[in-house]
């Protein structure tokens, strides 16, 4: 007596096209926050904060001109939500954590906030 695996296969089919749609709605400022963990600057001296700071945002800036690249067309969307989303959110995780950091130890850090772009490109 084999039992048919479809209606579980379905359910669980449903519950993750669920967590997707979850996961669409929310901000990515409020995904990028969950990847990335709380603190993990917190013992770095301004230096090297900067220094962190400086190489996150170019590798930000080439995810966004990658992802744009990608959304030309419909199978672009595609590629780039599985290949560069993921990677995307996770700089932007770290650019906000670091930012933070700069603001605890008082570093002055400077932002290059005036060549961003909407994030538009991501939804």
């Amino acid at each position: 007596m084999r039992k048919s695996r479809a209606p579980a296969a379905g359910v669980l089919f449903a519950g993750l096209f669920l967590n997707l749609l979850a996961g669409c709605a929310m901000s990515d400022d409020t995904m990028s926050g969950m990847i990335v963990a709380p603190g993990k600057y917190t013992l770095y001296s301004c230096d090297a904060l900067a220094e962190a700071h400086k190489k996150a945002a170019a590798e930000e800036r080439e995810l966004r001109q990658l992802m744009a690249r990608a959304d030309a067309d419909s199978a672009g969307r595609l590629v780039s939500a599985v290949a560069y989303q993921t990677d995307y959110l996770t700089v932007r995780g770290e650019l906000n954590e670091l930012h933070q950091a700069s603001i605890d130890k008082k570093c002055g850090l400077v932002t290059d906030d005036d060549d961003r772009v909407s994030d538009a490109i991501i939804r």
